[in-house]
């Protein structure tokens, strides 16, 4: 019984569908089908689909059941026979694939002899022995050994980090700086020495009567230097990470490498720049005349 059915399976006859009230059945008796034939395990199509081996079981089919309202065609059904050790013989499920169609799963003891419809033997469990690939003291060398070899993979990569950073530095002294233009002032003094501007402004308007250009504060401004702004206050970063293994430790080094070389490249990319962008030297100033040449107290100033 299954829900509001019951189904009786008859060996090589056929089966029935009705439902059951106190023992009685009430209502119509409808038939799934009679038997027509089994499963011929010498047929070689039969041995070709394969999926009573693999499934392992024996079919029966069972045609020209009660007319289906649904189809308008005669029902048909298909009996699976499985083995089952210790049981009785029993209908297991129906399944209705298809309207009016059935499946009956049929559990018996009776094909538990063919060879074919046995159930596979269950593999027998197998013990786990475990136990450690290394000694104690074997275990302790091997970690010696790693330390030994962590340590001269560091020396290396500082060797070569020291190498880098004494490249980067030699190639920094032997670069000329820019020489400022010829007559006019250094654009850096030394702290303390800052010009004044009154006597600035005045020395280079002196300058501007003696060789006879005196111009505009524009034209005065484009000679003269410009003034040193006060350095902003800078407020230095320091950035921490926490070494917990001998491969963080490597890890970081190679960032230390990484950062030193994309430096060397940035600082050698703003040079360039700085060369490209730089204004052309501003005009040097007549000398004036041997008679009106600045009094020594000018040069001085």
């Amino acid at each position: 019984t299954k829900d509001w059915w019951t189904y009786e399976f008859c060996y090589g006859k056929h089966i029935q569908q009705y439902h059951v009230e106190e023992s009685e059945i009430k209502g119509d008796v409808l038939f799934l089908g009679y038997y027509q034939s089994a499963f011929d395990w010498d047929d070689e199509m039969a041995k070709a689909s394969k999926q009573h081996r693999l499934k392992r079981y024996h079919s029966q089919s069972y045609v020209n059941g009660s007319r289906c309202d649904l189809t308008g065609r005669a029902r048909e059904a298909e009996v699976r026979f499985l083995c089952e050790e210790g049981a009785g013989d029993y209908i297991a499920r129906v399944d209705e694939p298809q309207s009016c169609s059935y499946v009956l799963t049929v559990h018996t003891t009776r094909i538990c002899h063919h060879p074919f419809l046995r159930p596979p033997a269950g593999a027998a469990p197998q013990p786990i022995l475990c136990q450690p690939a290394l000694s104690p003291a074997q275990y302790v060398e091997y970690v010696r050994a790693q330390v030994s070899d962590t340590k001269r993979k560091v020396e290396e990569i500082s060797e070569e980090l020291k190498t880098l950073d004494t490249r980067l530095w030699s190639e920094r002294d032997t670069e000329t700086p820019a020489q400022p233009p010829e007559g006019a002032p250094a654009a850096h003094a030394a702290p303390g020495d800052e010009p004044d501007p009154a006597k600035e402004a005045a020395f280079w308007e002196r300058v501007h009567e003696v060789t006879g250009k005196a111009g505009s504060q524009q034209d005065s401004a484009r000679v003269s230097p410009q003034r040193p702004q006060g350095r902003p206050h800078t407020r230095k970063k320091i950035h921490f990470k926490v070494i917990r293994s001998p491969g963080d430790l490597l890890q970081f080094i190679e960032e230390l490498k990484e950062s030193t070389k994309k430096a060397k490249e940035k600082v050698s990319e703003e040079e360039e720049e700085a060369a490209a962008k730089a204004p052309p030297d501003p005009p040097v100033p007549e000398e004036p005349p041997v008679g009106e040449r600045e009094r020594p107290e000018e040069e001085e100033e």
